[in-house]
């Protein structure tokens, strides 16, 4: 499972690191790009989950952890 998360989030690899390909991205740097493989996505408020960054992708799952 591929997780794209907001690199400001704590205890991401702790808590999903083990079963989990983790890729850590800047929240306000996020695009379609980062997240276009992942299977979940955790973000914080600062992140605009949006139809365009999540257009062609095979997120499952968003998590907002504001």
């Amino acid at each position: 499972m591929k997780i794209v998360a907001d690199a400001h989030l704590p205890y991401v690899q702790e808590y999903f690191g083990r079963d989990s390909e983790i890729h850590k991205v800047l929240g306000r740097d996020m695009s379609a790009t980062d997240v276009k493989d992942a299977d979940i996505l955790l973000v914080r408020a600062v992140t605009n989950v949006n139809e365009k960054l999540l257009a062609g992708s095979s997120v499952k799952f968003v998590g907002s952890m504001t």
